[in-house]
């Protein structure tokens, strides 16, 4: 049995961190099965801003812990759109995908992807926040600041740095309108570059990004009340005691040892907690108010106003 079948999709493979661009799905399938003892692999799917081989050593030891503990054999795999990867979900590219929570919604609703686990914060907690960064010398001290300055978020499809930031502004009274210039990035990376850089007076972010860059002259302006934490997202067509097998072994890791996994990257390395449907209800309820700013494609170029 073989769960993935590889299509000609220029991603990243952990199978010995070699780039796979184009190879035959039949080749692939035989010489992995040779190679592995006939045990079938599953493929994780991970959006990431930047396509390099030396990033994937972070998810290298997650994908050995799900080999070592799970019937198969785990491969992540990287690409730089949301778009692309729903693409992947939908026609059995991948198996399982780490989602933002608006993708998955799109999955869901496209072609019954559901969610499997959600990864747990340094708290223990599976909950995320948005964070409003800006840099240490700034005069600002609330969302109300922003008032005429600029202000960087994230992807249209971004639940952090764009849908919960947009939701924060209102529930802050501070029209959008007001804000003297708001555009969007690819990614948080991106907006937490053009506000150390003083290209914008602030910007959203996810927590982790917040975190990863507090030492480098940023601090938080607002953080956000929690939100459930992004899904790995399943196939729908994958058999039951697949996903169950997939599901249990990412649960098994213990929050306690964290600190022996420091090798790992920080959104993974503290566990992760079961995942349902309803779990995204306060993030369903938080587009009927906070719409994302676009309608129709949401996938402009980086620096598109909205």
């Amino acid at each position: 049995m073989t769960l993935f079948v590889l299509a000609p999709v220029a991603v990243i493979s952990l199978a010995g961190c070699k780039q796979v661009v184009g190879e035959d799905s039949t080749l692939a399938r035989s010489a992995n099965t040779v190679l592995l003892a006939d045990r079938a692999f599953f493929n994780v799917t991970f959006v990431h801003p930047d396509i390099q081989v030396i990033r994937t050593r972070y998810r290298q030891p997650l994908m050995d812990y799900l080999t070592a503990n799970t019937p198969y054999v785990g491969r992540a795999l990287f690409n730089t759109g949301s778009e692309r990867t729903l693409g992947m979900l939908e026609t059995r590219m991948t198996d399982v995908a780490d989602l933002e929570v608006v993708s998955y919604f799109d999955a869901h609703r496209k072609f019954g992807a559901v969610p499997l686990v959600r990864p747990l914060n340094r708290d223990g907690e599976p909950v995320s926040h948005s964070v409003f960064v800006t840099r240490q010398d700034s005069p600002l001290e609330n969302l109300s600041d922003l008032e005429g300055r600029s202000l960087a978020l994230g992807d249209f499809h971004s639940t952090l740095s764009n849908l919960v930031a947009r939701h924060e502004l209102i529930r802050a009274g501070v029209e959008l309108d007001a804000i003297g210039s708001i555009e969007h990035f690819d990614n948080d990376e991106a907006v937490a570059t053009a506000v150390l850089e003083g290209r914008f007076d602030a910007g959203a972010v996810a927590d982790l990004v917040a975190y990863q860059h507090q030492d480098e002259g940023l601090r938080a302006l607002h953080v956000s009340d929690p939100v459930p934490s992004a899904p790995w997202v399943v196939r729908h067509d994958l058999p039951a005691r697949v996903v169950d097998t997939i599901r249990e072994a990412p649960l098994a890791i213990d929050f306690e040892e964290a600190d022996d996994r420091a090798d790992w990257e920080e959104g993974i390395r503290y566990g992760f907690a079961p995942a349902t449907d309803a779990d995204y209800d306060p993030i369903r309820e938080i587009m009927k108010t906070s719409p994302t700013g676009c309608e129709g494609s949401c996938h402009g170029p980086i620096g598109a106003r909205r």
